[in-house]
């Protein structure tokens, strides 16, 4: 992103990254495999949901596909450690 280099954009990229988190972890069984966390997919969900909310804070199309895929892919891992 090509964002200006201030404190209020940092708090901006900052609280969106957070709650981005947020929507991610709730949106897999990150209980059932939190070493979830070191997989770089994991990072790029949050960073991708964080661009997209910066562009289009209501989500009007809902979730990008691509984070779609992302939460798929990390529920499927998730889900396939905790049943080992």
């Amino acid at each position: 992103m090509h964002i200006d280099q201030t404190n209020e954009e940092l708090a901006t990229v900052i609280a969106l990254l957070n709650v981005s988190q947020a929507v991610i972890d709730d949106s897999i069984e990150l209980a059932t495999y939190p070493a979830i966390v070191d997989n770089p997919l994991y990072t790029r969900a949050i960073i991708t949901l964080a661009q997209a909310l910066y562009y289009d804070r209501n989500l009007t199309n809902g979730q990008p596909k691509g984070v779609l895929l992302m939460l798929d892919h990390l529920d499927a891992i998730c889900l396939a450690k905790g049943a080992g």
